[in-house]
């Protein structure tokens, strides 16, 4: 996933969504792929640091969804040399992992922002 995202390969982060979420209509194509994109050009390339797996299998008595399932955490740095955290819910569905996450949203904090724009 980190390497699509990077080579802004937006088809190839789309089909680890979640087919259930796809399926519903909580993410379309388009809207994914603007999302993607507004966070690359935010933050460039990404790089991991560390990436820390709880997997749940099987999963506990999830009354509406009982796929076994994993969080993921994966502390990042991005081209400015900034450190960020990814924490994710993934699936695991006829034995493919998916993702949960269906964007990417840049973090503007206020304190941060280019004063140019002022």
């Amino acid at each position: 996933m980190l390497t699509a995202l990077n080579r802004e390969l937006w088809e190839r982060c789309f089909a680890l969504i979640d087919p259930k979420l796809v399926e519903k209509g909580a993410v379309r194509l388009a809207s994914y792929t603007a999302s993607l994109s507004a966070f690359k050009r935010h933050y460039g390339s990404i790089k991991p640091w560390h990436v820390r797996l709880s997997l749940h299998l099987p999963p506990h008595a999830n009354k509406h969804d009982r796929r076994p399932f994993a969080y993921v955490y994966v502390v990042w740095q991005d081209e400015r040399h900034g450190f960020h955290m990814f924490r994710e819910r993934w699936v695991k569905d006829h034995d493919q992992w998916y993702t949960r996450v269906v964007g990417l949203v840049v973090q503007v904090d206020s304190a941060m922002k280019d004063t140019s724009d002022r």
